[in-house]
């Protein structure tokens, strides 16, 4: 995928906010997105397109991938509220080395304490060890 091929930020705003645009083409965009990377911008696309299957594309991305923002931006989206999600991709986050992002997870969970499955690459195991 060659990324000169996606649209620009004003291209994109632009087709964004065309109620027109048909949503054969917010497919379209929102699958070039997802083969360049940008998740976000797929996002826009795939919302506008009210396109399902793409939804459920980057939900599963999301999930895969540890992406504690992008399942978090596709749930408000729809108005859901999924806590099994939100440990699946804490579980996603933590296994990729993403403690962070897991740890974010977990609190939007209502949970906390996954620096503790972390271990010492969270940096918090040295203070037990003293």
């Amino acid at each position: 995928m060659i990324k000169s091929n996606l649209p620009g930020f004003l291209k994109k705003k632009k087709l964004l906010d065309d109620p027109q645009l048909p949503a054969a083409a917010c497919r379209t965009y929102g699958d070039l997105f997802v083969e360049a990377g940008w998740l976000a911008d797929a996002l826009d696309f795939y919302l506008k397109g009210n396109d399902a299957e793409g939804l459920a594309r980057l939900e599963t991305i999301a999930l895969e991938s540890g992406d504690a923002f992008l399942l978090e931006r596709l749930l408000q989206a729809q108005g859901r509220e999924a806590p099994e999600l939100w440990q699946q991709v804490a579980a996603a986050a933590t296994a990729a080395g993403k403690f962070t992002l897991a740890q974010w997870a977990q609190e939007r969970r209502g949970q906390a304490g996954v620096t503790d499955a972390a271990g010492p690459a969270a940096g918090s195991h040295h203070a037990h060890d003293a």
